[in-house]
């Protein structure tokens, strides 16, 4: 009895217990999230094609390269002033006004867009590096409930085998022949005893007695048969949550080695996170969260940037359809000549040279600036399909967070209930020995209303980091 009461104190014990789960940021995260900001592979390729944008700036607003052309007279030419060696030519264009400026502010435009696809890309990363703690985090939970429930199962199967070895624990039929001792008395003292009141009263006194010991024998053995099944039933539960057990660590180290993955370091290396599951806090209402996901949301500002490029390349094709003025020298290569009495015999010769381009082909111009408006409108296109996208995804955020913080209410208070159900269940298992298989039952339960409370958790954290990542916040 001492044996059954201690293990019946360790099940209340377990029950009682419960995970804590208060209101706290990821600090955990945060060391994790800068090293894999400089070491995520696809980050580091984003951030390179920024640089790799803004090096278009210079090449696209610098002027074009000098014109220089020399030629030589492999027989001198024999002018007024001399016999003409060679003549160097150097030209430099010059855009129409503005082009080279626009040209650069396009370009620069551009890359701004492509660093805010890096945001972008960061934005991500943090929400999937959180997504992947937080089931870590699940998967240990549920290890430790697994872990707590096989214990409490233990303690269960003990429960059983001493009820199964100690059936008159449960109030078997005894002193079956004090009753028959009884009524043999009770005949041997009627007015009508003697030698046949013995007689009646000595062989009922033996089929009470043989009814007694035959009622105590299929006692004690209907008690081992109801008590041999109960054992090999919480050994079956055991032998799956071991099962259950292992499958859980399996499944933590293929989460950790994609956590590694997000970091760029080996699979098998160790990650230390928080112990404990906790709710996040949401730091702002619901209406100032859709305003800054508006605001700050980085594919959205790439959009706007790439509209800002397409209207300034509107501009830069109009500018590039206006003529381009060129200006030279042409240095001529004079020789004395004998005999020529000409002042200026022998004297070399510049001459200050100025050109025009004509682009009379107008359709090019016209196709590039039609080629820029087309852009521009089906950015705004895209501007007003990814704004109605986002506050799509607001609403979302919105029903998966009502939908999480209704079931954290829901799962708390069932499991709670399921634990007081079990409590009294096995109270009444303890003294009658009935309802086993209700009490497996009810103990299965519980721990399915932990899992789910600990799945609640991670979906309500899920929804607010999916609304960090929409807002392009990377806060901890």
């Amino acid at each position: 009895m001492k044996k059954l009461a201690l293990y019946i104190l360790t099940i209340a014990m377990i029950l009682g217990s419960s995970i804590g789960y208060s209101q706290n940021s990821d600090t955990g995260i945060q060391s994790y999230f800068e090293l894999a900001v400089k070491e995520n592979p696809e980050l580091k390729s984003a951030y390179l094609q920024y640089l790799a944008a803004l090096e278009k700036v210079p090449q696209l607003g610098s002027l074009p390269d000098p014109e220089t052309s020399i030629g030589f007279f492999l027989k001198p030419m024999e002018l007024l002033g001399g016999n003409q060696l060679a003549n160097v030519q150097i030209m430099q264009m010059f855009p129409w006004f503005g082009t080279l400026k626009t040209a650069r502010d396009e370009a620069s435009m551009m890359a701004q867009a492509r660093y805010e696809s890096f945001n972008m890309l960061k934005a991500e990363l943090y929400y999937n590096l959180k997504s992947s703690a937080y089931q870590i985090m699940k998967l240990q939970e549920e290890i430790n409930q697994v872990k707590e429930n096989i214990v409490l199962l233990e303690s269960l199967e003990k429960i059983a085998l001493i009820k199964f070895s100690s059936p008159a624990i449960n109030g078997g039929p005894a002193m079956s022949s004090s009753s028959g001792m009884s009524s043999s008395n009770t005949q041997m003292n009627t007015p009508n005893g003697g030698m046949n009141g013995m007689k009646s009263a000595t062989t009922a006194n033996n089929q009470k007695l043989t009814s007694g010991a035959s009622s105590s024998m299929t006692s004690g053995m209907s008690q081992k048969d109801s008590g041999l099944p109960n054992v090999l039933r919480v050994k079956m539960e055991i032998l799956d949550q071991q099962n259950r057990l292992k499958t859980l660590f399996q499944l933590k180290k293929t989460e950790e080695a994609a956590f590694n993955v997000l970091i760029n370091r080996p699979l098998e290396s160790p990650v230390n996170l928080p112990d404990s599951l906790k709710v996040v806090t949401l730091k702002m209402s619901i209406q100032s969260i859709a305003d800054t996901i508006l605001a700050s949301n980085p594919m959205l500002a790439m959009l706007e940037k790439e509209g800002n490029a397409y209207k300034l390349m509107e501009i830069k094709a109009d500018k590039m359809g206006l003529p381009m003025m060129g200006l030279g020298i042409n240095y001529m290569l004079i020789q004395e000549r004998a005999g020529n009495t000409a002042m200026m015999n022998g004297n070399d010769m510049i001459m200050p040279m100025v050109s025009f381009t004509m682009p009379i082909y107008r359709k090019k111009y016209r196709a590039m600036q039609n080629e820029a408006r087309l852009m521009q409108q089906a950015n705004d296109q895209q501007i007003s399909d990814y704004s109605n996208r986002l506050m799509l995804s607001h609403r979302r955020f919105i029903q998966d967070l009502d939908d999480a913080d209704r079931r954290l209410a829901l799962y708390t208070e069932q499991k709670n209930l399921a634990k007081k159900t079990l409590e009294l269940l096995l109270a009444d298992f303890s003294s009658s020995g009935t309802d086993y298989e209700e009490v497996l039952r009810m103990q299965s339960k519980v721990l399915d209303y932990e899992f789910k409370y600990i799945e609640a958790i991670v979906d309500y954290n899920m929804a607010i980091a999916l609304a960090e990542k929409l807002m392009n916040s990377t806060e901890f």
